[in-house]
């Protein structure tokens, strides 16, 4: 963590909820050992009813382009938007997009739309190891939290693999593999894993 910098806390109990249900989500799409990129992950939602959309624009010129994408939620129907140059770059293997498309894959699940219309975007900061994620608010914090369990799923739990390793298969970010993985050996996150609970109706899946 750079010096400086604080993140919103989430409870063991409230990751436990995040993980348990963004590993329900991975598992309509993939087996847990697998590992995929997130716009394979979108373009598997596109059906021909229009209840989930992808809306690729272009932004600027050049190789700089905006690393940010947005989902609007209305009256049941999910849009995906985001630069197309992020898009693309994501398709090939970037963590930081793909890492984005999962952040904004994970508000529509955590129904964090339903809480109000209010945008509260993320911080990108470059660091030593690349650009990193600093959430403003404990809803940011849930989302990429919901981000890295679903794109590495239950290997999280694998320590044998190296959270360098396990980034790079899932194409997502390092640290915030290191920051799911403080909760895994928690009690608090393991009893709250073991108790059976209803689970709200999935907007994406």
């Amino acid at each position: 963590m750079r010096r400086g910098i604080s993140w919103p806390e989430v409870r063991p109990s409230r990751a436990a909820e995040i993980y348990d249900e963004m590993l329900s989500v991975r598992r309509a799409f993939c087996a847990d050992r697998d590992f995929f990129k997130m716009t394979d992950f979108w373009k598997e939602l596109v059906d021909d009813q229009g209840s989930v959309s992808i809306n690729l624009f272009r932004f600027g010129n050049g190789s700089d382009y905006p690393k940010k994408a947005a989902v609007i939620v209305f009256g049941g129907r999910v849009t995906l938007t985001a630069d197309s140059k992020l898009w693309e770059n994501a398709v090939r293997g970037s963590y930081i997009d793909n890492f984005i498309l999962a952040h904004e894959a994970g508000h529509v699940q955590l129904d964090h739309h339903a809480r109000g219309a209010v945008n509260k975007h993320f911080e990108l900061y470059k660091g030593e190891a690349g650009f990193a994620i600093r959430p403003p608010t404990l809803e940011e914090e849930e989302a990429n939290l919901a981000a890295v369990f679903l794109q590495c799923g239950t290997a999280l739990e694998d320590y044998r693999i190296a959270s360098s390793d396990l980034a790079y298969r899932a194409f997502t970010d390092r640290t915030y593999v290191d920051r799911a993985r403080r909760f895994v050996p928690l009690s608090a996150f393991k009893r709250n894993l073991r108790r059976s609970k209803p689970r709200a109706m999935r907007i994406i899946l």
